[in-house]
């Protein structure tokens, strides 16, 4: 759960900067659903609890938010198809998700292609923010090198 809640902090932060208008403030959330179920059903649920509760609480500077999910298919041609769609159909201000490095990898070159803003929420690969990095792409967990380096003097 750290990584859910790490991720809504973030994305709070930055719908706070949003200039302020009556739309919704609205997150489109990519992840491989069929691929992962008994991970990221809860996951997704526990999205969707935490958009209920802030906009029960009057929302993000008067801005509801509107959590838009889709599943890539673990397949990361679909995932950028997916991402595409959410930029330019349906506006979102935030893209956020994916649960495997190769669709997280994807998402991150299209972030930087089109200047979206993209919060990896649980891919691994150090790639992400290393090699592949750009300056619309951050992530919320622990690569797989942070994750090493913390256990080695163990």
């Amino acid at each position: 759960m750290f990584s859910l809640r790490a991720t809504f902090v973030a994305v709070l932060a930055l719908a706070a900067a949003l200039p302020s208008y009556a739309q919704p403030i609205r997150l489109g959330e990519l992840n491989s659903y069929k691929a992962q179920p008994a991970f990221l059903e809860p996951y997704k649920k526990g999205m969707q609890l935490a958009i209920d509760e802030i906009n029960a609480a009057g929302g993000v500077n008067g801005k509801q938010l509107e959590l838009i999910t889709r599943d890539d298919n673990a397949n990361p041609g679909d995932a950028v198809r997916l991402a595409e769609e959410r930029v330019s159909r349906e506006k979102v201000d935030v893209l956020t998700g994916s649960f495997l490095s190769h669709i997280g990898l994807a998402l991150t070159d299209f972030a930087k292609q089109k200047k979206v803003f993209f919060l990896a929420a649980e891919p691994l690969t150090d790639a992400i923010t290393w090699s592949k990095g750009n300056r619309y792409t951050f992530r919320l967990r622990p690569s797989n090198y942070m994750q090493a380096a913390m256990l080695v003097e163990q």
